[in-house]
């Protein structure tokens, strides 16, 4: 849905008022010796009403205490308007004296007239679409129905305005907008703001600002997922939305706060002025298709998600000063047509290339434009470029080899003595040198007191865990394997040890192999991994880029979202600084790490990794 600005998201039951144009109520001053009871007989009223108007207000009054009485020349007929509420739902909200109403099923147009007093004319009237006809899903507006009844309701309250006070300090301190202030009292708008006036105010403080929006409730979502997203507390949609204390239900309409975040930068680099960049993007949109399926096409999916998120890495860096010129191919996922558009002599030009997502596609792109200058960006494939011969190739990803070296210096320099236990499959799946490993791990342990596991006919016995664990120390498990039975019986056998057994698992490569293991498990072993992505939606960089991305695509930014993002941003800010990206150092952005070095055959990698552990159910950055 649409971010749609609204001024406040109302109570969900009872009634609202509004002032009429002529005052019911005035100011009293109180004089000396006064008191509730006198003043009372006075205007004749009862006490209770007079402290009704004065909550505020103690019984025993002071001089010059200002009161709200009733305005004994206020005329007959203009009495204080209210408008019902009783029949909102939970997913309604109030615009602009409308009720935004989603059509649920079942729903008829004659059920949905009765249960909001309305008519069909003033409905036809607000929805022209509509032509007397429902659709399940669609939100249409519905009139406010006006009642006449008494004074003030259960959600409002009278106060009088004091000297210097503005719209705007009453409506920050009330947590409102000044639209929402002058909503509640209409003559604002004309008059403007008096010393003295008597205005309605919610009776209590509420989260609300003039940034607002609304958020349909997707499927899958929680009150942890919806805080990431925006960059805001748990509490603060709990206050703003009370009804989530129920639970967070799919189809659900909900307030948003929003923040100065959209506002600013993701990230603020320096960048040399009048620095400009020629970039290409090779993707493989497969356009020429007779249609387009999002629903179930993966690729299509992946590559639009990386395109949208490098086009906010340019408009990012344009807003900071630097002109980058962008052209984009349609690869259509073929060598063929990868090569054929290469070997056009505008890619001369450019100085990156983002792109072919894989690995056949870039080989052709890297063949032609070997002597070009031109900087080829493999964004997706893990798999080893080594047979690539170019000096300006550089693969993103980096590859299992990378990973399970990484994990073994980290290994490496925190091993303070702990009992090493390595567990080594016997089908290598990744590539990885196993015997090299173990050597290495070997080597850690100068007393070589490390014990040896490997499965029999596949399986591994829980008394061969039990027998192996020191009770007296921590145990650190070395995983060297990715054999999905092999990893679950690992994980399992190990997680239902006792919990007085110290144990850290390590694995040296973790593939989708583990994403079925239950997460309790890999959070009993304090499991630690390499991975080249790690997201922090803490960070204010990715709260901004989720903010970002959601207003301008109105859907939540993907992992290929990100990546598309955090390539193209970091290349680009690179290349503003320097041809030589090796020599640039690390940087981090919002998911992927970039530590470029150069590999024996003289391209260039990405050796950004990150180790991670669970810890408290929640992923935990180590380095």
């Amino acid at each position: 849905m649409k971010n749609i600005k609204i001024l406040i998201l109302l109570l969900f039951t009872g009634i609202f008022s509004i002032i009429a144009q002529q005052k019911k109520f005035v100011t009293y001053k109180v004089s000396e010796g006064e008191t509730i009871q006198s003043i009372s007989k006075k205007l004749s009223i009862t006490p209770f009403d007079l402290l009704k108007l004065n909550p505020d207000v103690d019984k025993d009054l002071s001089v010059n205490d200002i009161l709200i009485v009733p305005n004994k020349d206020f005329e007959p007929g203009n009495e204080i308007v209210k408008i019902d509420l009783s029949m909102i739902s939970a997913k309604d909200i109030i615009v602009d004296n409308y009720i935004y109403h989603e059509v649920s099923k079942k729903e008829t147009l004659y059920s949905l007239l009765k249960k909001y007093n309305t008519n069909i004319d003033d409905l036809n009237k607000a929805n022209p679409f509509l032509n007397g006809n429902l659709k399940y899903g669609e939100v249409i507006k519905i009139p406010l129905q006006k009642i006449d009844e008494e004074i003030v309701d259960s959600a409002t309250k009278l106060y009088i305005v004091k000297p210097k006070e503005t719209k705007y300090s009453i409506a920050r301190t009330n947590g409102i907008s000044i639209a929402y202030l002058e909503e509640l009292n209409p003559k604002l708008k004309e008059t403007g703001l008096q010393s003295e006036d008597i205005i309605l105010i919610p009776k209590e403080r509420i989260i609300a600002s003039s940034d607002l929006q609304i958020h349909k409730i997707e499927k899958s979502e929680t009150l942890f997922s919806l805080s990431n997203l925006y960059g805001i507390s748990q509490e603060e949609l709990l206050v703003a939305n009370p009804q989530l204390a129920n639970g967070v239900n799919e189809g659900m309409l909900i307030e948003i706060p929003q923040k100065e975040i959209e506002k600013t930068e993701i990230f603020n680099d320096k960048i040399l002025d009048g620095s400009e960049v020629n970039i290409a993007l090779m993707l493989p949109f497969n356009s020429k298709r007779d249609s387009l399926d999002f629903k179930n096409d993966r690729l299509l999916n992946i590559t639009t998600d990386f395109y949208l998120g490098s086009l906010i890495a340019i408009d990012s860096l344009g807003k900071q000063g630097l002109s980058v010129n962008l052209k984009v191919y349609d690869t259509e996922n073929s060598e063929f047509v990868s090569k054929k558009l290469s070997q056009n002599s505008e890619f001369n030009k450019y100085d990156v290339v983002i792109g072919p997502m894989f690995l056949k596609n870039v080989k052709a792109v890297s063949n032609n434009l070997k002597n070009s200058g031109t900087l080829i960006l493999s964004p997706l494939s893990s798999k080893d470029h080594i047979s690539i011969n170019n000096h300006n190739l550089v693969q993103e990803i980096p590859t299992d080899s990378q990973m399970a070296l990484e994990m073994l210096q980290y290994v490496k320099a925190n091993y303070k003595g702990q009992k090493l236990i390595l567990i080594s499959d016997e089908n290598n799946e990744s590539g990885v040198n196993y015997n090299n490993m173990i050597n290495e791990i070997k080597s850690i342990d100068t007393l070589q007191n490390m014990t040896l596991i490997k499965p029999k006919k596949g399986y591994i016995k829980l008394d061969v865990f039990k027998k192996s664990i020191d009770t007296e120390k921590e145990n650190w498990i070395l995983l060297l394997g990715d054999n999905e039975l092999f990893v679950k019986d690992v994980i399992h056998n190990l997680g239902v040890l006792p919990e007085e057994n110290n144990i850290t698992l390590f694995a040296f490569k973790k593939g989708k192999n583990y994403d079925n293991i239950d997460n309790n498990y890999l959070n009993r072993v304090n499991f630690h991994y390499p991975t080249s992505n790690y997201f922090n939606g803490e960070l204010e960089s990715c709260k901004a880029f989720n903010s970002i991305y959601r207003n301008k695509y109105n859907t939540y930014p993907s992992k290929y979202s990100m990546m598309g993002f955090d390539m193209t941003y970091d290349i680009l800010m690179r290349l503003a600084t320097s041809k030589d990206i090796v020599q640039q150092g690390v940087s981090q952005r919002l998911l992927t790490k970039f530590n470029y070095i150069e590999n024996t055959s003289n391209s260039i990698l990405n050796n950004g990794i990150y180790i991670v552990k669970y810890e408290d159910l929640e992923l935990k950055k180590l380095n």
